[in-house]
């Protein structure tokens, strides 16, 4: 438990800019999950009412739509995969773990439905498309330094990562393939959720 603890804090170290005397780190997933979690779901939320959401989910969900089966075969399979990385890193496989999974996964839905598909196709009309994906996810890499205090390095990486998504999406028109990969490259960075140091 010390040794998963110790992870944590250097996850947490790994990722964000150095507290100064009037900030800290966000050190649990308690904090994770209201700074950032929330902030996310909320603006799917918003777009969810966007005149341009129906469009976009009759082009993007029908692969989801039509074989239901086989993605949510490909969800159980990778996250039993992901078991057993914890498992072979030494990890407990402790409830909060679980939690922080299935919140990865959340994360993964939210930030793909509004950054990579509304929000894109919303900016696409006065701009066009290519400003727009860099807009939407220049902005999904600035919400991630202001709600996790990621450093600007890290911010960078994900604006670059977003870009590969909106690429993979416009190329499968697959909005769970793209969720599916986010979900997994998301794990891969933070497998186990931040922990306050002892």
């Amino acid at each position: 438990m010390e040794q998963d603890t110790l992870r944590g804090y250097r996850s947490e170290k790994r990722l964000q800019r150095t507290a100064s005397d009037r900030q800290s780190l966000v050190a649990t997933f308690t904090q994770v999950f209201i700074r950032h979690g929330l902030t996310m779901g909320a603006i799917a939320g918003i777009c969810i009412f966007l005149p341009v959401a129906s469009a976009t989910y009759r082009s993007n969900f029908t692969p989801l739509m039509s074989s239901p089966f086989y993605y949510l075969a490909a969800l159980s399979l990778m996250s039993l995969g992901l078991i057993l990385l914890l498992l072979m890193r030494g990890h407990a496989i402790r409830p909060t773990l679980l939690a922080w999974m299935a919140y990865l996964f959340f994360i993964s839905v939210v930030e793909e439905f509004a950054f990579r598909l509304i929000l894109p196709a919303l900016l696409s009309g006065p701009v066009g498309m290519i400003p727009a994906v860099l807009f939407s996810n220049f902005l999904f890499a600035c919400i991630h330094y202001v709600t996790l205090r990621w450093k600007f390095i890290n911010c960078a990486v994900v604006f670059i990562a977003g870009l590969g998504l909106s690429r993979l999406l416009t190329n499968t028109e697959d909005i769970a393939i793209v969720t599916l990969t986010h979900f997994f490259f998301t794990f891969i960075n933070t497998p186990t959720p931040p922990k306050q140091r002892e």
